[in-house]
């Protein structure tokens, strides 16, 4: 029962990752003296290119600008990307809009006027069960290029 287990868990990690690599191609072993700490074989990862394109997609997309959001609340509000949600009994309140992995000299247009174009950080108003869905183009003045990127903020009401 126990190794049926670990190959489900095994399975299930596998077709997280990619989507598509089966979990029988794959050599699993135990590479620590951790109870149930197994992994996939650097032969096995270096020949299943759906998992070699997708750490190299990964990796690309860490080093882009990336938005996220929070609306704050007098709870413990955490951030989300692409998407944060809120609930609480003020009618209104602050949506937070905050574009990470910024390079060193930007440009920000934001698709509300009411963003300054040299911050990396908005805040707007919020009501209750209101959706706010903010995009922005950071213009990377170093290299001349740009990124886009984008987040929704929803707030609802609890009374």
């Amino acid at each position: 029962m126990k190794n049926k287990m670990k190959t489900l868990i095994v399975a299930s990690a596998a077709l997280s990752l990619t989507g598509l690599v089966q979990a029988e191609d794959l050599t699993v072993s135990k590479k620590t003296s951790k109870k149930d700490d197994y992994s996939i074989s650097a032969a096995d990862y270096k020949a299943t290119p759906e998992l070699l394109d997708q750490a190299k997609i990964s990796m690309a997309a860490s080093s882009s600008p990336k938005m996220k959001c929070l609306v704050d609340t007098p709870a413990w509000d955490l951030w989300g990307s692409p998407f944060c949600f809120s609930a609480g009994f003020a009618r209104s309140t602050t949506a937070y809009f905050q574009i990470d992995n910024m390079p060193s000299n930007y440009t920000v247009n934001w698709s509300d006027s009411r963003c300054s174009s040299t911050s990396r950080t908005c805040a707007l108003p919020i009501r209750t069960y209101q959706s706010i869905s903010l995009s922005a183009t950071v213009l990377n003045h170093g290299n001349n290029t740009f990124t886009q990127t984008s987040s929704t903020a929803e707030y609802e009401g609890m009374n």
